[in-house]
């Protein structure tokens, strides 16, 4: 999963409608309370203007992460 979330943000990169980030929830233990992150890896999808995001639950693989964000801006 680690290598596909790179690959991602390197293919994401630059692209102005589309921001690939990851949070370390244990040096950001807030953030994780918040958004209710109990498991890892914990994947959410944030369109502007939604605070608490959308929990994904599809493949784990760079082409269906990349289908789904491609979808989402579409």
């Amino acid at each position: 999963m680690k290598q596909a979330w790179e690959d991602l943000g390197t293919d994401f990169a630059g692209h102005e409608k589309v921001v690939i980030g990851d949070v370390d929830c244990t040096q950001h233990q807030s953030v994780c309370q918040t958004h209710g992150v109990r498991g890892y890896p914990t994947i959410k999808f944030f369109k502007a203007g939604n605070k608490e995001g959308e929990k994904y639950s599809g493949g784990r693989s760079k082409d269906a992460l990349s289908k789904y964000v491609t979808d989402q801006i579409s």
